[in-house]
């Protein structure tokens, strides 16, 4: 069974990260990120807007190259701690976060209960 977790960012942070299929996290979300495993589930959040879709883990690394506006601007990798992820669904329109989804971090434990309020129902793959 996977497990789910929430990826919580901005939404300018969100433009790359599903154009890139990536997601990276500083050394505060470290020990979560390395609790990810391919195969697991992650709900996409943009803050101030809701969340914005999910996706599959399909596997993660440590990042040396800048990717998102604020490292190209600054010439260093802030987010090193990165998720490579498949896009199953991206939300026509955001939708509210559930009451219990944390968004503290940029990667956020997640349970399954919040997943499936969160779509209505699993999808036909995952149940």
């Amino acid at each position: 069974m996977p497990s789910y977790w929430t990826l919580s960012g901005r939404p300018e942070g969100w433009r790359v990260a599903l154009e890139e299929g990536v997601w990276g996290a500083s050394g505060n979300a470290k020990g979560l990120w390395a609790r990810v495993q391919p195969g697991d589930i992650v709900v996409f959040y943009a803050t101030g807007e809701g969340v914005i879709g999910y996706g599959v883990v399909e596997g993660k690394f440590e990042g040396g190259e800048p990717l998102w506006p604020e490292e190209r601007e600054a010439g260093k990798v802030i987010w090193p701690y990165r998720l490579k992820f498949r896009v199953v669904e991206i939300f026509e329109r955001p939708r509210p976060r559930p009451k219990n989804m944390l968004v503290a971090l940029a990667i956020n434990k997640l349970e399954e209960e919040t997943f499936r309020e969160l779509l209505g129902q699993l999808p036909a793959w995952l149940d």
